[in-house]
């Protein structure tokens, strides 16, 4: 596993005890996102690549498919494209926030081809509940099934560069690009958080590579 996601795991692993709390925080536990993706997800190499470090970490595409010293090329090309914002690279988001912009992020890109209809969603949420990842994570994600798709509102808060990369990574990660509607909120998240041309399409080779791996 590369540095970079090993940084990432011990932000987005579970905190406490190993028993469920029925919070935010079972999200976060090793696994959590490989199995969501499991229920969210229609395409099976979309869900090959986000379950094949799922035992590991919340984020997963990112270190299947990026060395650390290309990752800290893309931090530092995002950086760039962000130097007139005032603050920005100083900060970072409070854990929890950091996770729910990314499991809602996993949500937006399920949807993101507008093809979820009510039979779809009830399974999904069904399959959720049964899943036991507790009452507020039940909550984040029935509120991210209901809100309209919307890049912007879901780069708004972003502090720094790694939280913009594996925000844009993921999305990528969780979307086989072969609609129109794919494409089009792709490249508004991008576009939202200044990802330089460059560095998505570098991302998405890196993705496509592992797919076909």
């Amino acid at each position: 596993m590369s540095n970079w996601l090993q940084q990432i795991q011990s932000v987005l692993t579970k905190k406490g005890g190993e028993g469920k709390s029925g919070g935010l925080s079972d999200m976060l536990a090793p696994g959590a996102l490989g199995g969501l993706a499991g229920l969210l997800v229609a395409s099976k190499s979309t869900r090959k690549l986000l379950t094949k470090y799922g035992g590991k970490a919340l984020l997963v595409g990112g270190g299947a498919a990026a060395g650390a010293v290309l990752w800290n090329k893309y931090k530092q090309r995002v950086r760039e494209t962000h130097q007139d914002e005032p603050g920005f690279g100083q900060l970072q988001t409070p854990v929890d926030q950091r996770a729910e912009r990314l499991v809602t992020a996993l949500v937006f890109a399920a949807k993101s081809d507008g093809h979820i209809d009510d039979s779809e969603r009830a399974a999904i949420e069904q399959n959720i509940h049964q899943a036991g990842y507790g009452v507020q994570a039940e909550a984040l994600i029935q509120q991210a099934m209901n809100r309209p798709l919307d890049p912007h509102w879901l780069a708004a808060d972003v502090k720094n560069e790694e939280e913009a990369l594996e925000l844009y990574f993921l999305s990528c990660a969780a979307i086989d690009v072969d609609h129109f509607m794919e494409r089009s909120y792709l490249s508004a998240l991008g576009d939202a958080l200044k990802i330089p041309q460059d560095v998505r399409e570098g991302i998405q080779r890196d993705i496509e590579s592992e797919k076909a791996a």
